[in-house]
């Protein structure tokens, strides 16, 4: 069992990933970054039903978000939590955390695994 306002170990790794490439754009996170969160939030709900809010909102401050793609994640997390319908775009459906290899946790991209 999770304390309140910890993030399950995958969701924190997630989180770190999507931090990672969001740093690499001056723009912030890309399309394709939120269509593999949808498509994982599809596929996996369970990941993302007992997220803590204010706790993702914190990891989402640490790993660099901006307000705009934190208030993305945070939407999207709020609508699976209510039982919304969330459409990954075609090409990610079936897209989940946990059929690749581990992400990084020691500062390398996603082109390492």
């Amino acid at each position: 069992m999770r304390i309140q306002g910890e993030l399950e170990p995958s969701v924190d790794r997630i989180m770190d990933y999507i931090g990672q490439m969001a740093a690499g754009y001056s723009t912030g996170l890309k399309w394709n970054e939120v269509a593999k969160l949808k498509s994982d939030m599809v596929l996996v709900p369970h990941r993302w039903i007992g997220v803590d809010l204010r706790a993702l909102e914190a990891k989402c401050r640490v790993v660099g978000l901006d307000d705009k793609d934190t208030g993305t994640i945070l939407d999207l997390v709020r609508k699976v939590q209510a039982g919304k319908r969330l459409v990954p775009q075609r090409s990610y459906r079936g897209f989940r955390w946990g059929t690749e290899p581990e992400l990084p946790s020691d500062g390398t991209s996603s082109r390492d695994w």
